[in-house]
């Protein structure tokens, strides 16, 4: 009688548990903003949520965890800062492109953008688009510039994130051997002068091959990439710089865009 007494009251345990983790569920998925629901029902993938989170040390301790994890797994870690413009940005590039807004969609469209950018030579259109930009100034020391004292940028800060913009951060775990691969992910390209998503995937890839650069964080506007391999000298910073320069026109000066880029393993882009 008495074992009886206890089964009972273990099953009745194990039903309030279990409401309790489907109550939990629903909440977890009614807070889950809009933006958030979006972006991780297209992408289709494992990931872990971030609310509310200023203190930007969790969210990067734990991206280095799951960068060990994914080398033995097979998945790299995307830190993803959702917002409304970088769902329009996604939505509309599947659109313009005819791919439905669905996880076959993106993923046919993912698919099509690697494909796209195996023809695009990336040293090649990093140099015809310097020669391009660098043909709007009349003297050339204006955009040239002089090397600056700074120091070199070697830690994630996720600095972004002190201005309260984004009420949850996204780790997404995604599975491609490739790196380079994250940028057709998440197709964030094509306006202003932001390159496109092919362009960014062969423009990635050259630089991993160089550098060892991985894309890290991305937003609807920026991208952020570590490094392995920084440029150790004045003379290899300012060449790379006249790269990031046309692959991300924003700065001021090559010279000091290559100042904070010798000896520096983490890079950041954005775009107007």
């Amino acid at each position: 009688m008495k074992n009886m007494l206890y089964l009972i009251i273990a099953v009745l345990m194990t039903v309030v548990i279990s409401g309790c983790d489907a109550r939990n569920e629903r909440k977890e998925e009614t807070a889950m903003t809009d933006e958030c629901r979006t972006i991780l029902s297209i992408l289709n993938c494992d990931y872990e949520l971030f609310k509310n989170e200023r203190n930007a040390k969790e969210i990067i301790d734990r991206f280095h965890d799951l960068s060990s994890q994914g080398e033995a797994e097979g998945f790299f870690p995307l830190i993803i800062l959702p917002s409304d413009t970088l769902v329009e940005l996604l939505m509309c590039s599947l659109e313009d492109n005819d791919f439905e807004c669905t996880p076959e969609g993106m993923a046919s469209y993912r698919q099509s953008i690697i494909e796209k950018s195996k023809q695009i030579d990336a040293k090649s259109f990093l140099a015809t688009t310097l020669d391009k930009y660098l043909k709007r100034y009349t003297v050339d020391d204006a955009i040239l510039g002089q090397f600056e004292e700074v120091e070199s940028q070697n830690e994630l800060t996720l600095h972004m994130l002190a201005y309260g913009r984004y009420q949850e951060v996204i780790i997404a775990k995604l599975p491609t051997k490739n790196p380079w691969e994250l940028a057709a992910w998440i197709p964030m390209g094509g306006w202003n002068e932001c390159p496109m998503p092919e362009v960014q995937v062969a423009v990635f890839q050259y630089w991993h091959e160089k550098y060892g650069a991985i894309p890290v964080v991305v937003g609807s506007d920026i991208w952020e990439m570590t490094l392995t391999n920084p440029p150790l000298t004045a003379e290899e910073a300012e060449k790379l710089a006249k790269e990031h320069f046309a692959f991300d026109c924003e700065s001021e000066t090559i010279r000091g865009l290559a100042s904070t880029l010798k000896n520096s393993t983490i890079w950041f882009f954005w775009w107007d």
